[in-house]
């Protein structure tokens, strides 16, 4: 099959000559590279540097939260408790829509939001460079690859151990509820010893449902909750109940307002 592809070779049987390999192959083109579009953006650590932090301050101060702000219109609680609260950590949201993270992120002090980085989706937010870049650049984000799990979490840790906190939703996905708790959180934390804090958004399925658009303006509640600390010898699944279990009740109480 090869020889018949690539032709009779130069000079050899049928040309006069003796046999001897064609000094260059043909080859042929068919249509788009497939491996090229499918390939993911890489990590893109220099839009954490110095520069690109005041950008990205100066972006989500004047045009991000004011405009979460106008959608939203947000109820925060227990944002000051943070301030005495121990550095880095995992933040733990519910999550079932897009505003969810600017949200959390406006509702953060700023003490904690400048050394927070987002665990995006790689396989959404980094399929592409484009938006790989904006989310980068907008809410300081890194790949998380969601399908195993195990390359995310090592990146994760990684920014834990250079003293960042890291927003990972316990979910991995936008739903409904507080259902579908996945242990990605349970694993990270028990694995590095740092605690998680417990984040309950309320409201924002109803303006930004998946897979749409804003819909339209309303009201939204952000709890934040006491840090939950692994335990000596806890196991990852249990800690995950934990974290579930504190935002149930960080829930149960905004229901109550």
């Amino acid at each position: 099959m090869l020889e018949r592809l690539a032709g009779p070779p130069r000079g050899g049987p049928g040309a006069g000559g003796s046999a001897r390999a064609p000094l260059r192959w043909r080859t042929r083109r068919a249509g788009p590279d497939p491996w090229g579009e499918a390939a993911e953006v890489p990590d893109q650590p220099w839009l954490r540097g110095r520069r690109a932090s005041l950008a990205r301050e100066g972006l989500q101060q004047s045009l991000l939260f004011p405009l979460t702000r106008f959608v939203t219109s947000p109820n925060v609680s227990g944002a000051n408790d943070l301030l005495h609260a121990p550095q880095p950590a995992v933040i733990a949201p519910n999550h079932s829509s897009d505003v969810d993270t600017p949200l959390v992120l406006w509702a953060l002090p700023r003490a904690w939001r400048a050394r927070t980085v987002v665990a995006a989706a790689s396989d959404r937010f980094y399929a592409r460079r484009r938006t790989a870049l904006m989310s980068a650049l907008w809410i300081n984000t890194f790949p998380f690859d969601r399908r195993g799990e195990g390359h995310g979490l090592a990146a994760a840790a990684e920014h834990l151990r250079a003293g960042s906190n890291v927003l990972l939703y316990p979910q991995a996905t936008r739903t409904s509820g507080l259902e579908g708790l996945r242990g990605g959180v349970g694993r990270l934390c028990v694995a590095t010893g740092t605690p998680a804090v417990p984040v309950h958004v309320g409201g924002t399925a109803l303006l930004m449902p998946k897979g749409r658009g804003v819909t339209r303006r309303g009201r939204t509640e952000v709890r934040f909750g006491r840090a939950v600390e692994p335990l000596a010898g806890e196991e990852p699944h249990e800690f995950t109940e934990r974290v579930g279990a504190a935002i149930g009740a960080l829930a149960r109480a905004a229901a109550r307002r």
